[in-house]
């Protein structure tokens, strides 16, 4: 496991802090976490959803798949 430490608003931490003080995550990291899990995956279904767009449009006809 690696360590990053970013700054972010005090708005941002204050949300994450009650999540956790009403028990939804133990702590900040879990929070953060799964905040960042729910963005990449988010991401990626935004990258198939524009693959599956040239898909139906033809745009992707000469390429392998």
């Amino acid at each position: 496991m690696s360590k990053t430490f970013v700054e972010t608003s005090t708005y941002l931490i204050e949300g994450i802090d009650e999540m956790v003080k009403e028990g939804y995550y133990k702590n900040r990291t879990e929070g953060v976490n799964d905040a960042i899990r729910l963005l990449l995956k988010q991401y990626k279904i935004s990258k198939l959803h524009a693959k599956d767009s040239k898909i139906s449009t033809g745009q992707d006809a000469g390429k392998k798949p």
